[in-house]
């Protein structure tokens, strides 16, 4: 016979669970969801003590119905009797409370007790949670123990999932009435202190908590992910997974292309770099075969990827009256996209563009440009939370280390807004000429196209040369690298042009020593040199196809993408792959330059397919877009406390916590474009099959249209990481739930009110005899 734990109670410092009743399953079933009624005789007669609970009706701004209310107390009166306290079994098993007919017993868990201290924390479901009058319970204690009834039933029957994450009996336990099985006790995951009562600690590493798949988890039309979280490093960059049921494609077989080459009526090809905002990719104007040019094509990542009318090109060269031609890359700061400034017929250009995502695309008022004053050739871009950087290429007939900084939370066209630090002598050595860079959530990390790289830490002074340092990487072959990719710990380093090594550095040990970096030469693997940018899916990093000097004329600009399985031996051909895409969808595919991730897809920006009768710098560009789909069916949705370490490479990606969902119409996304302070937060995704929405904190941080059925995949759910894969979370999670129904905003509201402060809003009356 199948039975169910009808009440599993643990007290401080002991992990045992010790089941009080035991029901058969068909009497759960006959259970769930239903108030147990006994006399108010039996209620005196059976339990000796009773006290008044009583939920302000300022806890929530609407009416719950079954609503999952926290209730915690510490009280003299609620310690044993053996401790001189009126509960009468040492696990709380005589506790529990009724509403205020004091008749009707309501569905209670309680998730710890302390004999000793009187401190007492359940979970109770509240029939109806008034908005507008005071909800009364009844405490009741001090019998030779509690009616009969499931604990399970507290949570309705939109719960699928719900974690506390408190050890018993060294696993963790599912509180709903759901099958699903949870796979504990793995390295790098430890009992902590969480939000309510314990949490798990987790390494950010190896820890995870994984729940095998369960068709209790499948959902298709509505879905609410939650989680408290607490972030032991700080770090708001790379993925760090929260609760995702989400598994990347081991086999490199999802490629498809879209000729955008005239989108718009206007000539859109040659691209460098590009930059996600949540919804569209940007692609950076470049360079169209006759002269550097400002016409940006923008893809809709709602739309399908084959049809025109999801593509939308604008032509910006006039921006303010200016000559805003010749960007290279970019980043998104949450509002507003901004290109970094390369290049005008004339040489290198220092106007900074920029295009308000809230105004239409194709509107001249959307787009404005500022001079920053110093005609540098700026390559890439990467954003902090607050400042973007503008990375140095050349100037004049030179290389340069000028770094631009914009602070964008100044006004765009004041020159104060602006610094600029030149690096070009960073710990003696000669740190010129970048490309491309990345954020770690403390440093930036510039990528050398000549050799040094160096890095800047962000909690310093930025023109203060002790904020920069430099490593002397010669013996490492770091040298001629286009873009930089961070996967949480490691930061990898691009290898362009002939360069045929793939470096990285371990972002926990110091810049400077040696056996921080390690090198992979990759040809055997590839069997083509040169790549240009890069993105990270969670467990692969993928590095951008674009130009080998070494292969015979004609030939030099190729389509193989480079793959690394960041859960392999970096210095393993076997963790190594590589697939030629060279002719997709019928299109000849080759040359590219960075690119941009959705969560789902990678997009590589089109850039040259060959070279002109006048040689290599004879540029003959293409407006091809290849796309590559690096999760298909394998993932449902993804909670995150930050998302992208490197948006393709070359444009920045944002910090802060996102939600993703993967529909049968591609992956939807919410992202909060910000980064949290140190201690708890609340973080909830709901999806309703009109929009995906990202609350942080009990209130609404992001929205995004969105429709589609949501895929299964068959994936584990995990916590603390992507299954199978990246993307750790090093902190402490607490109180995971994941639901077939999508979440108000006034229940999530409710829920983070009630949880972050129990005893604010929740008065417990004083103790009285029940025989009185």
């Amino acid at each position: 016979m199948l039975l169910f734990e009808a009440a599993g109670l643990t007290h401080k410092g002991d992990t045992r669970m010790e089941p009080r009743h035991w029901i058969p399953a068909a009497a759960f079933a006959a259970l769930a969801g239903i108030a147990v009624h006994y006399g108010a005789e039996r209620n005196a007669a059976g339990w000796r003590y009773r006290r008044t609970v009583t939920v302000s009706h300022t806890i929530t701004r609407a009416d719950l119905t079954d609503f999952p209310l926290l209730v915690s107390f510490s009280d003299p009166g609620l310690r044993s009797t053996a401790h001189g306290g009126h509960v009468a079994q040492p696990h709380a098993g005589d506790v529990f409370f009724t509403a205020a007919d004091g008749k009707t017993v309501l569905h209670r868990e309680i998730e710890d007790y302390d004999p000793a201290g009187g401190t007492l924390t359940a979970w109770v479901r509240i029939p109806r949670l008034s908005s507008s009058a005071d909800t009364v319970l009844h405490l009741r204690y001090g019998g030779s123990a509690a009616p009969r009834q499931e604990p399970k039933a507290v949570w309705d029957s939109g719960f699928r999932l719900v974690l506390h994450l408190a050890r018993n009996q060294g696993a963790y336990l599912d509180s709903t009435a759901r099958p699903n099985a949870i796979k504990s006790g793995q390295a790098g995951v430890r009992a902590g202190d969480g939000i309510i009562g314990a949490a798990a600690e987790l390494d950010g590493r190896r820890g995870s908590i994984e729940i095998a798949p369960a068709a209790a988890l499948h959902t298709q039309s509505a879905l609410t992910v939650e989680a408290w979280v607490n972030s032991a490093s700080g770090r708001t960059e790379g993925i760090q997974s929260i609760v995702s049921r989400w598994s990347p494609r081991e086999t490199m077989d999802r490629f498809e292309a879209y000729d955008a080459g005239r989108t718009s009526g206007l000539d859109t090809i040659g691209f460098f770099g590009a930059v996600f905002d949540g919804r569209y990719v940007y692609f950076v104007a470049q360079y169209d075969g006759r002269e550097r040019h400002g016409k940006f094509l923008r893809y809709d990542t709602h739309g399908p990827f084959h049809a025109a009318a999801s593509w939308s090109a604008y032509d910006a060269g006039n921006t303010g009256g200016m000559n805003t031609k010749g960007y290279y890359g970019g980043a998104f700061d949450g509002r507003y996209v901004y290109f970094s400034p390369r290049l005008d017929s004339k040489g290198p250009h220092s106007r900074v563009l920029r295009y308000d995502t809230r105004g239409e695309f194709t509107s001249a008022r959307s787009w404005e440009a500022h001079d920053a004053g110093d005609p540098v050739s700026h390559q890439g871009a990467v954003f902090d939370g607050r400042y973007v950087y503008f990375l140095p290429g050349s100037e004049g007939k030179g290389k340069s280390g000028k770094v631009l900084r914009y602070d964008t939370r100044a006004p765009f066209h004041e020159r104060s807004s602006y610094a600029t630090y030149d690096a070009s002598r960073t710990s003696g050595l000669e740190t010129t000429d970048y490309d491309g860079g990345v954020f770690d959530g403390r440093y930036i990390y510039l990528s050398p196209l000549s050799n040094i790289p160096i890095r800047y830490d962000t909690s310093k002074e930025f023109t203060d040369s002790a904020s920069w340092e430099a490593f002397d990487s010669g013996l490492m072959n770091v040298n001629t690298c286009v873009g930089a990719v961070f996967d949480g710990r490691y930061v990898y380093y691009v290898p362009y042009g002939e360069n045929n090594v793939v470096v990285r550095f371990d972002t926990t040990a110091p810049f400077t020593s040696r056996a921080a970096w390690s090198g992979f030469t990759y040809p055997p693997v590839s069997k083509r040199n040169g790549y240009d940018g890069g993105a990270f899916d969670g467990r692969y990093m993928y590095f951008v196809p674009f130009w080998d000097p070494k292969a015979p004329q004609g030939r030099q600009f190729h389509g193989v993408v480079l793959r690394y399985d960041t859960q392999g031996d970096f210095k393993s051909p076997g963790s190594w792959a590589a697939r030629d895409a060279g002719l997709t969808s019928g299109l000849k595919t080759i040359g590219f330059n960075a690119g941009a991730f959705d969560g789902r897809y990678l997009y590589f920006a089109p850039w040259r397919e060959q070279a002109g009768p006048g040689g290599i710098m004879d540029i003959v560009p293409h407006g091809r877009v290849l796309r590559y789909d690096t999760v298909g069916a394998g993932g449902s949705f993804s909670l995150r406390y930050s998302d992208y370490g490197h948006n393709g490479g070359l444009g920045a990606a944002l910090p802060g916590p996102s939600f993703l969902v993967n529909t049968d119409r591609g992956a939807r996304g919410a992202r909060a474009n910000r980064s949290l302070p140190r201690g708890w937060h609340d973080l909830a995704g709901v999806y309703d099959g009109k929009a995906v929405r990202l609350y942080v904190d009990g209130e609404l941080a992001a929205e995004q249209p969105a429709a589609g059925a949501v895929l299964s995949g068959g994936a584990s759910v995990a916590v603390g990481r992507i299954p199978g894969g990246a993307g750790g979370f090093a902190g402490a999670v607490d109180e995971v739930r994941v639901s077939a129904v999508a979440r108000s905003a006034d229940w999530l509201k409710a829920q983070y009110e009630n949880q972050k402060a129990p005893f604010a809003a929740i008065r417990l009356g004083k103790e009285e005899s029940a025989a009185r």
